[in-house]
């Protein structure tokens, strides 16, 4: 019997644990003035791009699957230097019922323009104006991270730069299909408003997020382990 509840214990925590690593993303977001997104490892992205675009006028709606709680979505991201720049969307896990918007802590950016010369010697000392970096580029610039991990840093936020509908102090108003609470983000480099156009904000840039197991997974994981462990004892 003790063996039928630690077997039981250990199926459930296998079917929660599986769960975790197929779910779906709904992802709303726009990005000034480009960007390539991907789905990857600490360490490099995984298959080719889930979502291109260049036209920042638009806001893109896609779906990403089979997503475990390890993964990372990545956002590189390039800008014209010479116009305002940033990042703003929505990101719901559909499978755990968990939603992460731009601007919450859950974000890191890596201002992989301001480490050229350490990521590969023969790159140029300064990231062209919207040259968008390609998904080899990416993936070198993840691994020397994975070695450098306090290159990742907290993306710069403004005051009043969300995505309120009423009042919105931004150049690109309202992005509808995108939660109001959403705030832009970008990299600051002690410029003042990462937003404003004229500036090298150490393009080109990598976001990223990691899927976050909700609260409700992790609890049944804990409750297979407690009622295996309350059968021991009787």
């Amino acid at each position: 019997m003790n063996r039928t509840v630690a077997l039981s214990s250990v199926l459930v925590a296998s079917l929660a644990v599986e769960a975790l690593a197929q779910d779906t993303w709904q992802i709303n977001m726009t990005v000034d003035n480009q960007y390539a997104a991907y789905v990857g490892t600490a360490s490099s992205t995984v298959g080719s791009a889930v979502q291109v675009d260049s036209d920042w006028t638009t806001t893109e709606s896609f779906t990403v699957t089979g997503m475990s709680a390890s993964d990372y979505f990545y956002v590189a991201t390039a800008s014209d230097w010479g116009s305002a720049q940033g990042f703003l969307g929505e990101f719901r896990n559909l499978t755990q019922g968990y939603t992460f918007n731009t601007g919450s802590s859950h974000w890191e950016v890596l201002p992989a323009g301001a480490y050229l010369q350490q990521i590969n010697s023969s790159w140029p000392s300064t990231w062209g104006y919207n040259q968008m970096p390609t998904q080899s580029e990416v993936d070198q610039a993840l691994a020397w991270a994975a070695s450098n991990s306090w290159a990742w840093v907290t993306p710069a936020e403004w005051a009043n730069y969300d995505n309120r509908v009423t009042g919105n102090v931004t150049i690109w108003g309202h992005r509808s299909g995108i939660d109001p609470t959403a705030e832009w983000i970008w990299n600051n480099t002690g410029t003042g408003n990462p937003f404003q156009p004229g500036a090298n904000h150490d393009e080109f840039l990598i976001f990223r997020v990691q899927g976050v197991p909700a609260p409700s997974a992790m609890a049944v994981l804990g409750l297979a382990g407690v009622a295996g462990s309350r059968r021991r004892r009787s």
